[in-house]
């Protein structure tokens, strides 16, 4: 691989370890809990080294998600873990803000000129890969998600997302686990309630 890893990313390729983990954005206290002590700045994403993992910082939406887990393919990288956080749409047993979930089902709408427009349409869902959850025996709700590229018209679409059953929305999922099935890596997402739609 050329230099355009490190000068994206700021660490070798070769460093990348076995497991790694990406946010969108620096989680308090996450990359500490992770036994990261300090990040390395690229261009577009930082990457640091924890206990067993890589961290990557990646940027908040789908695009940098999904470009950041494409590049992963040429390096040692086995296996991805999103950590994110997510709003409730709806109530549901359970869940409330502070809740660690994961998705099962995702819905893409990740075109913020669609969203804009009006002119949306309900893509295939998106099914999660569970086999890292599952492998780990983590005990955690499975959830309904929209990956949506607007928090400013989050509020427009309600109907929709009640419509479609949805449980919680973000905005990088549908790009995470596409991403990794085309470079054919295991991978599982974490997210975090932080707030409730509407209020």
């Amino acid at each position: 691989m050329d230099n355009t890893f490190k000068t994206l990313f700021g660490i070798d390729p070769d460093s990348v370890q076995k497991t790694c983990v990406i946010m969108p954005f620096d989680i308090p206290k996450a990359a500490e809990q992770l036994g990261v002590k300090a990040m390395s700045r690229g261009k577009v994403f930082s990457a640091g080294q924890g206990k067993g993992l890589t961290l990557i910082l990646s940027g908040m939406s789908a695009g940098f998600v999904g470009d950041c887990v494409l590049w992963l393919k040429d390096t040692p990288c086995e296996q991805v873990f999103f950590l994110g956080t997510c709003g409730l749409i709806r109530s549901k047993e359970g869940l409330d803000i502070g809740t660690v979930l994961t998705p099962a089902t995702i819905h893409a709408f990740e075109s913020f000129s669609d969203i804009i427009t009006g002119s949306i349409k309900d893509p295939e869902p998106v099914e999660a890969d569970t086999s890292l959850i599952k492998a780990m025996k983590l005990k955690l709700p499975a959830c309904s998600c929209v990956s949506f590229a607007s928090l400013h018209e989050e509020e427009r679409y309600m109907p929709l997302f009640e419509q479609l059953g949805a449980d919680v929305i973000e905005m990088e999922c549908s790009a995470f686990f596409l991403a990794a099935r085309r470079i054919q890596r295991p991978a599982s997402a974490l997210l975090v309630i932080s707030d409730i739609l509407g209020k």
